[in-house]
């Protein structure tokens, strides 16, 4: 007697593909290679149309480069907006917001300045919300 298969399995078995994996629609929202601030900064949106929810300090970040035409992150500017934050701090917040977008599955374009801060060398925007 030869097992029974249901569902996904005797699809494959039977040599049909495998259906594809959910993708969420944002074909409303702009796909264009800009990074973009959403819903008043809380939210990130990276060029590939994921979107990351952004803690205190990350949404802080982005403000200051947001001010700065040509887009620095200034250590001094963050801690002065962050009452004094230390900067290790800083420093741990940036690490995890670049393994957020790297799980996500793309690169955070935030470089190190050495004795300055970050510099974000990709498109920024804030998005109206």
């Amino acid at each position: 007697m030869t097992p029974v298969r249901s569902g996904v399995a005797a699809g494959v078995a039977a040599g049909l593909a495998a259906p594809a994996p959910w993708v969420p629609n944002h074909a409303h929202e702009p796909v264009d290679g800009w990074w973009s601030l959403l819903y008043w900064g809380w939210t990130l949106q990276l060029p590939n149309g994921a979107r990351l929810d952004l803690t205190e300090v990350e949404r802080a970040c982005f403000a200051c480069l947001m001010k700065s035409p040509r887009r620095e992150l200034v250590r001094d500017e963050v801690k002065s907006l962050r009452g004094g934050m230390n900067m290790r701090a800083l420093n741990v917040a940036i690490c995890r917001l670049r393994n957020k977008v790297r799980q996500a599955g793309a690169k955070l374009p935030l470089h190190t300045v050495h004795g300055v801060g970050y510099a974000f060398l990709g498109n920024l925007r804030e998005l109206s919300s």
